[in-house]
């Protein structure tokens, strides 16, 4: 009976292979006669290197892109092995994951590496048959616009997140090799996308925090907008994509009471502070004081006149709740501390440690809250291991960035960071937002001595 069992089993992959390859065997053989219709007529009417100025071979080009595109391993396999409509089952998508999730690894495997090589096979053929490089973009848009709407599915695919990053890779990869963008930034990429897999674990959580750093990295360090354009159309679109699924499968809802008190106004509101540095930046040291004293002075009477009159601080916390947290009744406010943590250090330190450590108070800051409240699962002291993990990621990021435009060697900018980030989570008896920014200026400023 088990021997019958298995030769069944046997015979069925059997069929099910030479299922497959008929089918890549019959794609293929369509594919090469398309484009060699192309190659054939661009030779015929004003010959190959012309080839990206014959608006049919444009229109011929694109089509063969959308074509290719809109080939959905996912749903094929489906019909193939359990006759399914795979956007009928899982999450409803005909793409990679959804093909694990019902198939299986096999399956999965197959639809991923077809997903992922159509777009460089469009541009591939593109580049072989003498197009331009803004048309080989073109062509491997039409690609993943083929994979979404594929005519023969009622257009409605996939979402093309995996053929899209096929294409990212093939630009950073161009990038790198060309020396547009920094090697020393390779290994900081890489150990953000570590990092951010061990806090999140989740692709599109991952998705949404590195893409944003690369679109920015490639603004920065690459020196030809045509190219800065191609990269970010592609880290738009998957970016689009990974804050639409956050939000359909609910990534990050969370009921606690902590999430609700702390990702509040002044979460959102804590990243115009980098207003003040770039005022810095572009004022002198004097005129930078007086505004940041200004505010800084504000909150502090506000402050004062609450802490000093049992009646102005119940009047601020039954009528005016938002402002302030419901630790801060009896205490300063983490706002009067952080604005006068910032103007201490572009008191004492020069313009570039003093910028760079504020940096590190703000985005250090926001990532730790964040990631600490929704991901945090390791408690170290009061705060958690992926909060402060995000924090030195925050750190690194924003350093790497602003020492590109200011003199700031590498080693004083990564002890920064680490020094800002173990002020955030050891417990010093003091408030983080008082003694990150000057801490971590503090270690620099002295490190720079020698």
């Amino acid at each position: 009976m088990t021997f019958s069992c298995l030769a069944c089993l046997a015979k069925n992959v059997v069929l099910q292979a030479k299922r497959c390859l008929a089918f890549l065997d019959c794609l293929a053989y369509i594919m090469l006669t398309y484009f060699s219709l192309i190659y054939n007529i661009s030779n015929h009417i004003y010959g190959i290197e012309f080839l990206f100025m014959n608006p049919l071979t444009l229109v011929l080009l694109l089509l063969g892109g959308y074509f290719v595109g809109s080939l959905s391993p996912s749903y094929l396999l489906g019909k193939i092995f359990k006759n399914i409509d795979i956007r009928e089952h899982g999450t409803k998508n005909a793409g990679t994951v959804n093909t694990y999730k019902v198939l299986g690894l096999g399956p999965a495997i197959f639809a991923a590496v077809i997903d992922l090589s159509k777009g460089l096979l469009v541009m591939y053929v593109a580049y072989l048959l003498g197009a331009s490089p803004l048309l080989m973009h073109i062509a491997s848009l039409a690609a993943i616009l083929g994979h979404v709407f594929p005519p023969y599915l009622n257009f409605r695919g996939g979402q093309g997140v995996a053929t899209a990053s096929a294409i990212l890779i093939y630009y950073v990869v161009l990038f790198y090799l060309k020396a547009w963008l920094p090697w020393e930034s390779l290994p900081l990429l890489v150990f953000c996308v570590l990092s951010f897999i061990y806090i999140a674990k989740q692709g599109e959580i991952i998705g949404s925090v590195m893409l944003p750093i690369l679109g920015i990295f490639v603004l920065v360090f690459v020196p030809f907008p045509l190219y800065q354009l191609f990269i970010l159309t592609i880290i738009i679109y998957i970016l689009f994509i990974n804050i639409l699924n956050i939000f359909q499968r609910q990534l990050l809802t969370s009921s606690s009471k902590k999430a609700k008190k702390e990702i509040n106004w002044r979460f959102f509101a804590r990243p115009l502070a980098v207003l003040l540095i770039i005022y810095y930046l572009r004022t002198d040291k004097k005129e930078a004081l007086t505004l940041i004293g200004s505010i800084a002075l504000f909150f502090l009477l506000l402050d004062l006149s609450r802490l000093f009159s049992n009646k102005i601080n119940i009047f601020f916390f039954k009528y005016i709740k938002k402002l302030y947290k419901s630790k801060e009744y009896s205490k300063f406010s983490s706002i009067t501390l952080f604005l006068f943590s910032i103007f201490l250090v572009v008191l004492l330190v020069d313009k570039p440690i003093a910028c760079l450590a504020g940096f590190f108070l703000i985005f250090g800051d926001l990532f730790s809250k964040f990631f600490g409240i929704h991901f945090g699962r390791t408690k170290i002291f009061e705060k958690s291991l992926e909060g402060s993990l995000a924090h030195f990621n925050a750190c690194l990021i924003s350093g790497y960035i602003f020492i590109h435009f200011f003199s700031v060697p590498i080693p004083v900018y990564l002890l920064g960071s680490l020094v800002a980030s173990l002020s955030e989570v050891l417990p010093l008896g003091v408030d983080d937002n008082f003694s990150v920014a000057l801490l971590s200026a503090s270690s620099m400023y002295v490190a720079q001595l020698f």
